[in-house]
């Protein structure tokens, strides 16, 4: 006869099989062009009504970038990587700092200005919309919907399997995480590569997937936090996402499948430089000064927009003011200044630096030219008074 505990731990075995077995498919398939949920009391229909509520919320937002020429750029490149799909698709230019871009079950879009700021050419941007754009035509969101269902009820047999021989409970509830987390980066491992294959097929340079993640993997191992610094490395257990070194090798070695296309950065940073200074200042205020050091000089080495890209420069290490570094920020907006492209705000910025350095004079001319390029300044007032105490 089976010793009672051995009993025990098989009956559980086997129930958590037959429940297991009764879990809900996560295969959604492929998406078809111009479709839509057709049983309106499906779960795939609930979530397209909180998408078109979301959706609607962020036109009324006032986070959305105004500018139907920039919105038209991106919805090209989107189209360009999506072919039949385009009509399905609503591209929202979101101005937010972080490096992210989304598409939702309904086609709902949303690129954040973070990674139009970061991306050197319209190959890096494809690459990341691509990629978003297989998770919409895979199904993935509901795919995980119904993975982390499953995880619940796995969670719950498997904890009630192991309780019953004497193991923690928590244990089924961490079997059940590691499962949906994988399940996870599988999805995000699928977006990688057919995403590469759609950015290909509409003529874009593969390596530049790989280029765009070694881009950002650089610019979190400057950052001043050791959080970010860490999220440069590989995954954990934990983490939904494949880790960026391992992300970097898998595109690289699938990018050597493709030949290679010669990029060219003039026009795609044509289109975003009206927004430059302001997508830099975002960055700004989020006050990691390594982080986004690093990435100034990254977007230095493109050798143009050096009047912005050296005021943002020179605002840094003002604000940082470590040791040296006010020298550093007039040197910044020196040359600055030396561009046609330089902001009225170098001036300004100067002009502080002279003022704190006891250099009346040149401060004073600093604050001049300043006012000569920005006369309707909200701090004209203030700054004509100061020239007005430095000239004695």
């Amino acid at each position: 006869m089976l010793d009672s505990k051995i009993w025990r731990h098989r009956r559980w075995l086997l129930a958590s099989a037959a429940l297991l077995s009764a879990c809900a498919s996560t295969d959604y398939g492929t998406r078809a062009a111009g479709d839509r949920p057709s049983d309106l009391t499906s779960t795939e229909a609930s979530l397209w009504y909180q998408m078109d509520n979301a959706e609607a919320d962020l036109r009324r937002s006032g986070s959305v970038v105004d500018d139907p020429e920039l919105a038209g750029f991106v919805s090209g490149v989107l189209c360009n990587v999506s072919g039949d799909h385009c009509d399905d698709l609503n591209v929202y230019v979101v101005r937010n700092a972080e490096f992210n871009a989304f598409m939702a079950p309904n086609g709902m879009s949303a690129v954040y200005t973070g990674l139009l700021l970061r991306a050197e050419d319209e190959s890096q941007l494809a690459a990341v919309l691509a990629h978003e754009f297989v998770h919409f035509e895979e199904n993935h969101t509901l795919e995980m919907l119904g993975a982390a269902r499953n995880a619940r009820v796995t969670g719950m047999v498997l904890g009630v399997a192991v309780g019953a021989v004497g193991g923690p409970m928590a244990l089924g509830d961490l079997a059940a995480a590691g499962g949906f987390l994988s399940f996870s980066r599988e999805k995000e491992t699928e977006a990688d590569i057919k995403g590469m294959r759609y950015m290909a097929g509409a003529g874009y340079n593969a390596g530049s997937a790989s280029l765009i993640w070694q881009n950002l993997q650089d610019e979190l191992e400057a950052s001043g936090f050791d959080r970010r610094r860490r999220s440069a490395g590989n995954t954990g257990f934990f983490d939904t996402h494949p880790g960026v070194e391992d992300r970097i090798g898998e595109l690289n070695m699938r990018a050597a499948e493709f030949v290679p296309v010669d990029t060219d950065p003039v026009a795609y940073r044509a289109m975003i430089r009206p927004f430059l200074q302001d997508w830099l200042d975002d960055e700004i205020v989020r006050r990691d000064p390594e982080r986004t050091l690093h990435l100034i000089e990254r977007l230095s080495a493109l050798e143009t927009d050096m009047g912005v890209l050296e005021y943002a420069r020179g605002r840094i290490l003002a604000l940082r003011d470590e040791e040296g570094d006010q020298g550093l920020a007039r040197e910044a907006f020196l040359t600055s200044i030396e561009h046609g492209d330089a902001p009225a705000l170098s001036w300004r910025g100067l002009a502080e630096i002279e003022r704190a350095n006891g250099q009346n004079q040149s401060a004073a001319d600093a604050y001049e030219a300043y006012l000569s390029r920005a006369p309707d300044a909200a701090d004209a007032a203030l700054v004509e008074r100061l020239i007005e105490d430095l000239r004695g």
